[in-house]
């Protein structure tokens, strides 16, 4: 167990960050508002077709737009607090260009 602690930077051997929730509400926001500009992009698109959609089935479709894309902001923000809290050694990778393109 000493051996593995020697291994980690000082940055990675203090305690781990608390979970902000604070942080995610705020991810959910930019995510909700983001949702509204898609959805009111694609008002914008379906109103200028000849298609007649009823209004009902456009609120329904308006609502799980801005809902997927808050639950994506949230997923995202969770995510990655959790990852940056978790001390095993697998979520630290010694390989800094790990998953980056190769020109």
């Amino acid at each position: 167990m000493s051996k593995l602690r020697s291994s980690l930077s000082p940055a990675e051997r203090s305690p781990a960050k608390r979970f902000n929730g604070s942080r995610v509400l705020v991810a959910i926001a930019i995510g909700a508002a983001v949702g509204v500009l898609l959805a009111y992009f694609c008002k914008v698109l379906i109103e200028n077709t000849p298609a007649e959609i009823d209004i009902r089935r456009m609120r329904l479709f308006f609502v799980m737009v801005i809902t997927s894309c808050g639950l994506a902001g949230f997923a995202i923000e969770s995510t990655r607090q959790l990852q940056q809290q978790a001390t095993d050694p697998v979520y630290r990778h010694a390989n800094r260009h790990r998953g980056r393109r190769i020109k």
